[in-house]
């Protein structure tokens, strides 16, 4: 399949691949161009069997969609990128650091995990148990709670509103969302190179991610620079989104 993909920022600066979470969408970047554009060559894209690259999906893995992202590159003629991705996509950038050291060089993965654990996997089970038993109004409305945190929604009500209509409108599909989260659940940290440019970042009130997955990540990961947020919940790059960027920027934009 040809990927449809977004470039944008300023040209010839470094390369940033922004990589979403399980939604997929291109758009939950939308807030961090304003500040990124300016710095970065920019590569935005719905993932395999979300938005504008929409396709029926079967088994998949996070190597394939780590793979998606090097048939991107490929096609925009990028040979060195850094990568930023949430939660998913985290874990595509881990598997790219791991399998392509000379050609991704810096990764901020936000709430992401070495290997699912029981509260997650027990997280992904209610959601599906939910799509299935109550609809897909249901599931998207469950899908901000375990997006934002209780303080964000209180204070946001009708951007919540809306976030679930699109939730609904754009949804990817019972069979395409199972796939993706089997592809989370079979996930296991790969051997990423000693001395990889590697930020984690975390929040302690994620509902759908411990706090603990990313302090794992850092024991395991050498010289990988670990920053933990109190508040945020799972979409902390949004919810605290100038403290966030105050973090990101400095470390992707700092000389080789």
């Amino acid at each position: 399949m040809k990927f449809t993909h977004h470039k944008c920022g300023r040209e010839g600066a470094r390369t940033l691949v922004l990589c979403s979470g399980l939604g997929g969408a291109q758009g939950y970047w939308a807030p961090h161009l304003e500040a990124l554009k300016p710095r970065f060559d920019l590569i935005l894209y719905d993932q395999r069997g979300t938005g504008a690259n929409s396709c029926a999906l079967g088994p998949t893995s996070i190597e394939a969609m780590a793979d998606d992202v090097l048939e991107i590159c490929d096609a925009a003629g990028v040979k060195h990128f850094d990568l930023m991705g949430h939660a998913l996509g985290g874990l595509v950038g881990f598997d790219l650091a791991a399998r392509e050291e000379r050609r991704v060089e810096r990764v901020v993965a936000i709430n992401a995990w070495p290997e699912i654990d029981a509260h997650t996997a027990r997280c992904f089970d209610i959601r599906l148990a939910t799509l299935a038993g109550q609809g897909l109004a249901a599931f998207a409305a469950l899908q901000m709670n375990f997006l934002y945190p209780p303080f964000w929604i209180a204070a946001f009500p009708e951007k919540i509103a809306a976030e679930e209509a699109h939730a609904v409108a754009h949804f990817q599909g019972a069979e395409n969302i199972s796939h993706r989260i089997n592809a989370l659940r079979d996930f296991r940290l790969p051997a990423i190179p000693d001395g990889s440019d590697l930020l984690l970042i975390a929040s302690k009130d994620d509902a759908l991610v411990d706090v603990a997955q990313s302090e794992r990540l850092a024991a395991r990961l050498p010289g990988a620079r670990l920053v933990i947020f109190d508040q945020g919940g799972h979409a902390v790059n949004l919810t605290k989104r100038e403290d966030f960027e105050a973090e990101a920027l400095p470390f992707l934009s700092a000389d080789v």
